[in-house]
């Protein structure tokens, strides 16, 4: 049994893998140690590569998962797929400084900290070579995370860092698996012994393959940190129930608009495809964000939605017969007669989410 673990997710870095490993090897010399490369089915070759050098190095293994991805889900996996005492997760692409490594576990395995972060913004650590528009974008994140840590660090959007086993273990299920800044998570997780240690490190250049940033990932920090910054109220699941319906709402009279104004089809005609439209875009947005802890894949996914549809159709039903019955009145305009029904309807959808297609939350 490996007393150190380094948990690596990839995707697509076949060039990055056997640099990263010469640089494990160099750093982690005389201790014992393991690498866990998760994989999300890379098409470039990375996990083919992997399973050739982990057929010939014992220390280095290979978790290839298919059908699903995410930076969280892989790193909570890899993790829990070793029984090393003290874990640290870190990037393929050579950007992260493997030199603090041996730094990382001394501060865990002496007591010191439960958990060490390489920072960027302690000490003499620095954003390298990042031009001045990611840069501002990285401060602005950091300042707003550090908001709700339960534990005072400089750099919680860092994703290099280590822990000791037993936390994971004690908050695995609590992780929202669809985000990508993990180590925010678990600075703003309840109920865990959070003593954090800074090691600063400088962010170095990517040399082969791209970047994963992108809009997605920036649109998964912001929903995780309204999360976090929610948990301090009773409601929180169906706040955010209604915010994604805010989405609906805005989907529901695009719809709407365009179908009756544009299109010019009858009313109901229009209201009912704006309802069957919006309902479909929360149900996506629900399953992905607000009910992310028990959220439905592959066939549960399909399942779920059918499910959504015919628990939401009563309100759905109460939304259209309102915004009918109003806008048969001569003194009520659509946008009126339509906002009324949606309403009246969100009420039962939420209740009726909640009770049949993710039950337990």
């Amino acid at each position: 049994m490996a007393e150190y673990a380094v948990i690596i997710p990839t995707l697509n870095e076949k060039d990055n893998i056997l640099p990263t490993i010469e640089r494990l090897e160099s750093v982690l010399s005389g201790l014992d140690w393991e690498v866990v490369f998760v994989d999300d089915d890379s098409s470039d070759g990375t996990w083919q590569n992997l399973i050739s050098i982990a057929a010939q190095n014992p220390r280095v293994r290979l978790l290839r998962r298919v059908g699903r991805r995410g930076l969280s889900s892989a790193c909570v996996e890899g993790m829990l797929s070793t029984s090393a005492r003290y874990l640290a997760v870190m990037d393929a692409d050579l950007q992260h400084d493997a030199e603090i490594l041996p730094q990382m576990f001394e501060a865990l395995s002496s007591g010191e900290a439960t958990v060490a972060v390489g920072s960027r913004y302690c000490d003499a650590g620095g954003i390298g070579e990042w031009d001045k528009t990611r840069a501002n974008m990285s401060r602005l994140a950091t300042g707003l995370a550090s908001k709700v840590l339960l534990a005072p660090c400089s750099d919680p959007m860092s994703g290099f860092f280590a822990l000791e086993r037993g936390i994971i273990d004690a908050i695995a299920d609590k992780i929202s698996l669809s985000g990508f800044k993990i180590l925010f998570d678990i600075l703003t997780t309840q109920g865990i012994p959070l003593k954090v240690k800074e090691i600063p490190y400088t962010f170095c250049l990517r040399i082969h393959g791209s970047t994963k940033l992108s809009v997605a990932t920036m649109v998964d920090f912001a929903w995780l940190l309204l999360k976090k910054l929610s948990f301090r109220l009773p409601i929180t699941n169906f706040l955010m129930f209604c915010l994604v319906g805010l989405t609906g709402v805005l989907v529901h009279f695009c719809v709407l608009y365009t179908s009756l104004k544009i299109f010019q089809h009858s009313f109901l005609f229009s209201q009912c495809l704006a309802v069957l439209l919006a309902m479909t875009s929360n149900y996506i947005i629900n399953n992905k964000l607000t009910f992310s802890s028990t959220k439905l894949r592959g066939k549960e996914f399909i399942k779920g939605y059918f499910l959504f549809c015919l628990a939401c159709t009563f309100g759905a039903l109460v939304n259209i017969a309102i915004s009918e019955l109003l806008y048969g009145m001569s003194f009520f305009s659509w946008f009126t007669a339509a906002a009324t029904g949606v309403v009246a309807g969100s009420v039962i959808n939420y209740l009726t989410s909640k009770t049949f297609v993710w039950k337990g939350v």
